[in-house]
């Protein structure tokens, strides 16, 4: 079995986020038990991801196995 993405979910809340073509998506503002909560710059938007669409965090930014345009389906 492979190692989960992140390890203790509480530590990515407040880092960058980028989709799978490297946009910067946002800042994590919350985790919950099936998902991150991810607030775009401005606070303009407001995306709820489901944690198995995190690829990796590197300690400083969060990574997703969607491009930015796919993310349109997780908008709130």
């Amino acid at each position: 079995m492979s190692e989960p993405p992140v390890l203790d979910w509480d530590r990515i809340v407040h880092k960058n986020v980028r989709s799978k073509d490297r946009a910067d998506v946002g800042n994590v503002d919350a985790v919950d038990e099936e998902s991150i909560v991810i607030i775009t710059e401005g606070a303009r938007g407001e995306y709820k991801i489901p944690k198995s669409e995190v690829e990796s965090f590197d300690g400083a930014e969060v990574f997703l196995k969607s491009t930015h345009s796919e993310l349109k389906r997780y908008k709130v």
